[in-house]
């Protein structure tokens, strides 16, 4: 039998296909998936060989239904709802699984990731290891549940930037990212808060993040000067912005990747700052489902839209252009 998927193909093109329906090993389960956002990295997913394997179910910030276990699982259910961990598979006997970061476990990340280089949840069904599962809660809706992962991978960023309070924050990128990012840095109280995004419709979603909007212009002529920026863009523009924004001894976190985003290390020399890598995460999974759960993360406003499969490519191309914030599939619908 087969099912639609979301598949980067052989030739590495985005394309809607009829796959297999997943087999499931005696030490998996399977998942019926309720909803998967679009991350912005599935965007370039065909440029980024690194991470991205052809000829895979794309889809990697998901949220389902147990509807079936393997013979030797003993700690998961049929009917559980779950979020989906896509770097869950650790193998935990590598140095970064036993020094507790596994986020640079290569199997998880770089071989076995859901989404990535595993099929992932841009389809109705999808098998999973229970090191990728987690329990949600009652009282976090099904949408709630599906920001489970990218309220993560901001939780990280803004964590490794360290500590908050009373500091001037600049947030660049203005996407589901960024969004998320100056939403948990207003939880540390810093003092000014603010986010730079070219998009309108990208742009109007500051004050509800609790930053105000300010250009490049904007801050040449007022004389800004950050204590942290945290860059959530990937754009070259907006990196170099950042990094002469900042402070001396000021903290640039990068979370956002893409082609061209140079680092000027005259800048870093002569201001002395320290610029840190944002990956994945660790436990910030898990403490990202209690945050959503108890409402100190809001993300109601943030779905543009909730899609069929069929709508896919077209939630590509609005979110491409910038003129949605965030979509969500429904494989079922």
């Amino acid at each position: 039998m087969t099912m639609p998927a979301v598949v980067l193909t052989s030739e590495r093109e985005i394309a809607l296909e009829e796959r297999p329906r997943p087999t499931l090993r005696s030490d998996q389960v399977m998942v019926e998936v309720d909803l998967c956002g679009i991350c912005g990295s599935d965007l370039h997913s065909k440029e980024l060989p690194q991470v991205y394997q052809a000829d895979c179910i794309l889809g990697h910030e998901s949220t389902g239904l147990i509807v079936a276990v393997g013979g030797d699982v003993t700690d998961w259910g049929v009917g559980q709802r779950v979020a989906v961990n896509p770097n869950g598979n650790v193998c935990g006997v590598c140095q970064f699984c036993r020094s507790g970061r596994p986020n640079f476990c290569h199997q998880a990340t770089l071989e076995t990731a859901l989404g990535l280089q595993a099929d992932g949840a841009l389809a109705p069904l999808m098998a999973a290891f229970p090191s990728h599962l987690r329990a949600i809660p009652p009282e976090l809706g099904a949408r709630e549940a599906a920001w489970v992962e990218p309220a993560a991978t901001a939780l990280r960023a803004v964590e490794r930037a360290g500590g908050l309070r009373g500091r001037t924050v600049l947030v660049t990128g203005g996407g589901p990212i960024g969004q998320l990012a100056a939403r948990l840095a207003f939880l540390k109280s810093p003092e000014r808060l603010l986010m730079m995004e070219p998009a309108a419709a990208r742009a109007n979603f500051a004050r509800n993040s609790h930053a105000t909007l300010i250009t490049a212009e904007e801050a040449e002529a007022e004389k800004l000067s950050a204590d942290v920026a945290i860059e959530c863009s990937g754009n070259q523009v907006a990196t170099a912005t950042a990094l002469n924004l900042l402070a001396p001894s000021g903290t640039l976190v990068i979370v956002g990747s893409g082609q061209g985003s140079v680092i000027d290390s005259a800048t870093v020399l002569l201001k002395e700052i320290r610029v840190l890598g944002s990956f994945t995460y660790t436990d910030e999974f898990d403490r990202a489902i209690d945050l959503l759960a108890t409402g100190l993360l809001t993300v109601s406003d943030l779905t543009s839209v909730v899609t069929p499969l069929p709508d896919t490519l077209t939630a590509f191309d609005e979110l491409r252009s910038g003129r949605i914030m965030k979509a969500l599939i429904a494989p079922r619908l």
